[in-house]
């Protein structure tokens, strides 16, 4: 750097660099402050009552799409589980699930919600639209004639039948901690059940037993389902069938003028079973 002419000159000389910082500043603290992260929103008030009102409409076939009040929703106040969720491979179909509670078959409350073992509790796991051929004759899938049949030949003791609650239960071969439950679950569309049952042991403090039902039915064109509760709630399971399916009919919605009546549920006529394959 050359020396300065006069004192003046070198006054000038430095100013501007000095300037210069002095810019350079401001606009870094403008970027920062353009950077901040905004103040996260307050909490939300805690609730005081179970959400009211119902989900979207939920399409489960083309004859059956469902509104279901959020009381039976544990996602009502759940965000990280979705009412429902999609139907992989069809189009614009979705699966529905929902919980009820016994003895007077109602909804979640803000207490009985915080219980996750609470016994009187059934789950409906999953509805969703089925292959409208599974209940042809020996015809892989869920519908109980097919499933029973197949799993006679190689699972189930036949000769350990025995009835329990109208239901004929059968023992397994090699896994013997659950029965196999067979019966009529709807003798006005002639269709049938096959229950698991689990087989009573020596009960440990943590345990919790529980029946499960799942199996394919030609209503609706034709849905797959299935359900679950606690073991105690056996000689009621009729009953709970039977109440899943109201609801399902009183919270469909009714069908558009544009979309075409759903189809008569065929009856099986003379090939008809009892509590067993015919």
């Amino acid at each position: 750097m050359g020396r300065c002419s006069t004192p003046t000159a070198c006054s000038d000389r430095l100013r501007a660099p000095l300037a210069a910082l002095a810019l350079g500043l401001i606009a870094s603290a403008g970027c920062a402050r353009r950077h901040e992260t905004p103040p996260a929103p307050p909490p939300a008030p805690p609730l005081t009552a179970w959400p009211a009102g119902r989900t979207e409409p939920l399409r489960i076939t083309d004859s059956l799409v469902l509104q279901i009040p959020l009381q039976y929703e544990r996602s009502a106040i759940e965000d990280g589980r979705a009412p429902r969720s999609p139907f992989p491979g069809v189009a614009g179909r979705t699966e529905a699930r929902f919980d009820f509670f016994l003895p007077d078959l109602s909804g979640y409350t803000l207490q009985n919600y915080r219980n996750q073992r609470d016994e009187n509790k059934v789950e409906v796991v999953y509805l969703h639209a089925g292959n409208s051929h599974e209940a042809d004759p020996g015809a892989p899938g869920e519908y109980p004639p097919n499933m029973l049949k197949r799993m006679l030949q190689d699972q189930l003791d036949p000769r350990s039948a025995r009835d329990m609650y109208a239901l004929k239960c059968y023992a397994g071969r090699v896994l013997t901690d659950r029965l196999a439950c067979y019966g009529v679950r709807d003798a006005r569309t002639h269709e049938d059940i096959l229950l698991y049952v689990p087989v009573a042991t020596q009960p440990a403090p943590d345990d919790f037993p529980v029946i499960k039902a799942n199996y394919f039915s030609r209503r609706y064109g034709g849905v797959r389902i299935a359900w679950r509760t606690h073991a105690r709630n056996l000689p009621r399971w009729h009953e709970i069938d039977a109440q899943i399916w109201k609801f399902i009919e009183a919270w469909r919605l009714a069908p558009s003028p544009t979309e075409p009546a759903a189809p008569r549920t065929p009856s099986p006529g003379a090939g008809r079973h009892g509590n067993g394959p015919g």
